[in-house]
Formats: C-alpha cells, sequence, structure tokens
C-alpha cells in the first residue's frame, strides 16, 4: 500500500473517533519538540501480528498520526514480540541492548500487556461447564499477574523516569462467537482492572481502553449483541465442535467481527489497528504537554 495514502486513512480513522481538533487544543508550535521518539514495548499487538500492511501494527499508524496533527518528525522503535506474557516482556528488554537504550530516550512509551498473561485462561474457560469455574481460575491468575505487570512498570519507570507510559487494555476476540458467554467478558475486565489500577496508581502513566471498540466491533448497540446471544445460544452453548459455530469461524455467516482479522479470530486486522491507534492518540493529546513539550 502507498505510504501516503496509508498516512490519509491513518489520518481518516483518528478524525472519525476525533470529530473536532481545534487549533487551541494544540500545544503552540514554539512550544513543541521537533522530533518525538515513540518506544513501543509489548506483545503480538505492538509486533503488529494480523496487520498487513507492514506499519507495525499500531506504531507507524500513530505516528503517521502525530506527524499529520502536530507537523512534527516521530520516529519510533518496536520491541514487541508475539506470545510473550509480561514477565517474559520483561526479560527481553532487559537482555536488548537496543532497547534499554531506546527506552531511556523515549519521549513517550507506548505498551501492550497481559493477552498472553490471560490467554490460556480465556480458552480454557470457552470449555468451562459453568461460569462459576471461569471466574475462579481468572481470580485465581489476578494476584500473579499483578505482581508481574508491576515489575514490568517499574523497570520501565526505572529506565526513563520522565516519558509519559500510555498502557492499552485488552478485548475479547472471542465476543461474536460466544456472546452467551458473559464471563469471558468479564474475565478480560478483571485483567483490564489491573492494567487501569496499575496506570491509576502512577504519575504520568495513562490507560487506553480498546474494550468496546475491539470486542463489540460492528455490533455496537444492544439489540444487535441480542441477536448475537441468540445466535450462540443456538450454537450449543458456545461449544467450538458445533456446525453453526464451525460455520461462523469459516467466515460463512456475518458474526464476523470487522476490526479482528479472519486469519486467526484473535488479532486486530488493518482496521482493528487503525482504531487502537486512533483511541491511543486522542489519550496522548489529553495529556500532550507530559511528551510533546520542549
Amino acid at each position: 500500500m502507498n505510504k501516503i495514502f496509508k498516512s490519509v486513512l491513518s489520518l481518516l480513522i483518528f478524525m472519525l473517533i476525533v470529530p473536532t481538533v481545534q487549533a487551541s487544543d494544540l500545544l503552540p508550535k514554539k512550544q513543541r519538540k521537533a522530533t518525538i521518539n515513540l518506544v513501543a514495548v509489548g506483545d503480538s499487538l505492538t509486533e503488529g501480528v494480523g496487520d498487513t500492511t507492514n506499519q507495525q501494527g499500531y506504531t507507524k499508524r500513530t505516528a503517521a498520526m502525530l506527524k499529520a496533527t502536530y507537523k512534527v518528525k516521530v520516529k519510533t522503535a518496536n520491541f514487541g514480540k508475539a506470545g510473550d506474557r509480561s514477565d517474559q516482556i520483561l526479560k527481553r528488554l532487559k537482555k536488548n541492548p537496543k532497547a534499554v537504550k531506546a527506552l531511556d530516550k523515549a519521549d513517550v512509551i507506548v505498551m501492550t500487556v497481559g493477552g498472553n498473561d490471560l490467554q490460556q485462561t480465556l480458552f480454557d474457560a470457552v470449555f468451562a461447564k459453568n461460569a462459576a469455574s471461569v471466574t475462579k481460575v481468572v481470580n485465581k491468575s489476578i494476584p500473579t499477574y499483578t505482581t508481574k505487570l508491576q515489575k514490568l512498570v517499574n523497570y520501565l519507570r526505572q529506565t526513563n523516569t520522565k516519558a509519559p507510559i500510555f498502557l492499552f487494555g485488552n478485548y475479547n476476540p472471542l465476543y461474536v462467537y460466544f456472546a452467551n458467554r458473559p464471563e469471558l467478558n468479564h474475565a478480560v475486565q478483571k485483567y483490564n482492572a489491573v492494567n487501569i489500577t496499575t496506570a491509576g496508581l502512577r504519575a504520568n502513566m495513562y490507560y487506553v481502553s480498546t474494550f468496546k471498540t475491539l470486542t463489540y466491533g460492528q455490533y455496537t448497540t444492544d439489540a444487535a449483541r441480542d441477536e448475537l446471544v441468540k445466535t450462540a445460544n443456538m450454537a450449543n452453548a458456545g461449544s467450538v465442535k458445533n456446525k453453526v459455530v464451525s460455520k461462523t469461524l469459516d467466515g460463512k455467516n456475518k458474526a464476523k467481527n470487522i476490526y479482528i482479522t479472519n486469519q486467526d479470530y484473535y488479532h486486530p486486522n488493518n482496521s482493528g489497528y487503525d482504531r487502537m491507534s486512533a483511541l491511543l492518540v486522542k489519550s496522548m493529546m489529553e495529556h500532550q504537554k507530559g511528551w510533546l513539550k520542549k
């Protein structure tokens, strides 16, 4: 895809989420840094799995939006790796001199984390016999995840004491297929609560929610989601061996999330990363002095 077209498309997506960007809302040009160093760390969502445009998921999309909005140069460094849990992200960053150097010089740090810590629990929960058993497994895992996330954030802050940290929340990629299993959403929200609390207790750290956008996709109304529940109930309470669900996963009916790739039904597609980037930039605009001001 042409680079100019990609930049324009990303900007249009951003404008849909932030309909009006007034000049008065922007930091005056004379107060802005000429170059912004944006460092992205995390798991597959940072690496950009599901992105077919070679923009490293949200990373380069975000850079394009910032450049278009603020007329600044944005340098990016991406240290995302598919499959990494929170503790693995920390271990990998510590062992990578390039990552340590990039973090030290960063003007802004963005992170995706928790998806793989939750993944095994979430996929196991699909086959759980009742909501109580799902909740039990998730609750048991929360203290461990909390400790690991805190260690990761502590390291980032020790490496760079000034750059704001923007922490993405997670979403339920299985919702459109298992809408009758609300405990799966609750599981994701419990992990998101850890991210929210961690960000809220620290200065210069901000939580960026993607839950509603990427979980519900095009099913934005209660009526649309009620229909999904009916479909899931017909599909033998969400059993993936049922023909109705198999048909859904094969893309032969309408119950696909427009923001999730049909390559694995888990990661964002190009549109999903566009939305993530726009949500991130919206949050960055609200806290622009922390990363943009000279």
